[in-house]
């Protein structure tokens, strides 16, 4: 009995754990020209945001997909920030709580960028 009650307190808290963890996704448009400068910019977003799980950039439809740890905040204005040269390309952002919040479906619209 004592076994299965500290695998119920044990159950019972994990979710305050992951929910002050929790993942974060970002998305945009972004206009890069060729395959090599999204594979540096991929290369560098996960140099330099260690935070990093994942990074999708698709040259074909001009968007990206990013999910983080959580570990750190996240703004809109830092996301456009790691396009570093082409920052000025990115619209469309969004930021959210990966898992809970919903996503935009692609292909965006009615963006207010």
């Amino acid at each position: 009995m004592f076994a299965m009650g500290v695998s119920i307190g044990q159950t019972q808290q994990t979710p305050t754990t992951q929910q002050s963890n929790a993942q974060l996704f970002a998305q945009c448009m972004f206009d890069i020209p060729n395959q090599a400068e999204l594979d540096q910019l991929t290369f560098d977003i996960y140099t330099n945001h260690p935070d990093v799980e994942m990074v999708r950039l698709d040259l074909n439809t001009q968007r990206a997909f990013v999910v983080t740890t959580g570990s750190l905040p996240l703004s809109e204005s830092d996301f456009i920030s790691w396009f570093d040269q082409y920052s000025g390309t990115v619209n469309c952002v969004q930021v959210g709580v990966y898992g809970v919040d919903a996503m935009n479906p692609y292909p965006f619209t009615n963006c207010s960028q």
